[in-house]
């Protein structure tokens, strides 16, 4: 059995702090699942146009194929990261997650990374994004 079965099935939480977008990826992730996720999330950046305005992406336990992520249907997508300032992960392990740093370049933005949950609500808060 390898271990990609034994991930539970993919799933996506997008929530709207402030001036934070709070997301939680998990599971072995699909097309399907990847496409309704980059639509619902360009809704959540819609949302935060005029505003400075940070995203924090908890993908512990979240695997990502390469079939998912260099499909065509994929190159289509853009989204609206104007006046995003940070972007922080929390990782598995520190190169999880190289496969989206193209889709970073036109923002100008480099996704930070952290292992511990606690470095990257430190990051945040430095930054002004969450509450002392």
């Amino acid at each position: 059995m390898s271990h990609q079965s034994k991930l539970p099935p993919a799933s996506y939480q997008i929530k709207v702090k402030s001036r934070l977008i709070v997301i939680r990826t998990t599971g072995n992730w699909n097309l399907q699942t990847d496409m309704a996720y980059l639509s619902d999330l360009g809704e959540a950046m819609y949302s935060m146009r005029g505003n400075a305005w940070a995203v924090l992406v908890d993908m512990r336990g979240w695997v990502v194929p390469a079939s998912v992520s260099t499909s065509p249907f994929k190159s289509d997508v853009i989204l609206d990261r104007r006046n995003q300032k940070l972007e922080c992960w929390i990782v598995d392990e520190p190169s999880q997650g190289e496969a989206l740093l193209p889709y970073f370049k036109q923002a100008g933005i480099v996704p930070k990374r952290f292992t511990d949950p606690k470095d990257a609500h430190a990051c945040l808060k430095d930054a002004g994004f969450i509450e002392r």
